[in-house]
């Protein structure tokens, strides 16, 4: 499936949303509550809520963190060969 750069940056939010969300939630509820009789339900519960947020706060966060890593690393294209990197990468 060919995708824009955009729409790939949506998604790959959206899945890292969701597989934090998900994970975050079940730690967190097992660390709070244990292994409940109703842990289904309240996991299900908690990661709605988790992934909701992730998703907006990962799309309000990202451009101010973008802008504020630039500033602090350099991207260099990786080399075929390691020789061939170019000074300062």
């Amino acid at each position: 499936m060919n995708v824009s750069p955009r729409t790939y940056g949506y998604l790959l939010r959206i899945s890292i949303s969701f597989f934090m969300s998900l994970l975050m939630s079940f730690a967190m509820l097992v660390l709070n509550l244990g292994f409940v009789e109703n842990f289904m339900a309240l996991w299900f519960k908690s990661f709605s809520v988790a992934f909701a947020l992730a998703v907006v706060i990962s799309s309000l966060v990202f451009p101010f963190v973008t802008v504020l890593l630039s500033k602090v690393v350099r991207v260099c294209d990786e080399p075929a060969e390691l020789h061939e990197a170019p000074e300062g990468c």
